[in-house]
């Protein structure tokens, strides 16, 4: 899904992927990827350029997988905030809840963050 860089169209990619994940069978794991994409994509929005912001979810062996591309190439890094920054933190939760995540860089100085959550009943092993 194309993402315009508008920061009040995070909630409904929010509700997008909760809704796409009960839709598909795996709602045991909707409400943590929907705080996930709520964090990659204000993220991408934020910190990339006006470009747009194009978001993949799906579902590949025992993951679930979002993936976020904007038109920032950096390296996006984790911050330690203060207790009285209002932001900063995103990467932080998405760190706490996927069961993996990171970056690649891509063409045209653009970039994709994505994270995974292994999928109810799936064995470490049968992980991608």
């Amino acid at each position: 899904m194309d993402i315009a860089p508008q920061l009040h169209l995070v909630a409904p990619v929010r509700h997008a992927v909760v809704a796409a994940l009960r839709l598909w069978g795996v709602p045991e794991v909707a409400d943590d990827m929907g705080l996930i994409a709520t964090e990659l994509v204000a993220n991408a929005i934020h910190h990339g350029n006006p470009g747009g912001v194009t978001a993949i979810l799906t579902v590949q062996n025992s993951d679930a997988v979002l993936e976020v591309e904007d038109d920032n190439g950096g390296r996006p890094a984790i911050r330690q905030a203060t207790e009285v920054d209002e932001g900063g933190r995103g990467l932080i939760l998405v760190q706490a809840l996927a069961d993996r995540w990171g970056y690649r860089p891509g063409s045209c100085g653009r970039k994709t963050v994505w994270a995974s959550l292994a999928l109810p009943g799936a064995r470490p092993e049968d992980a991608s």
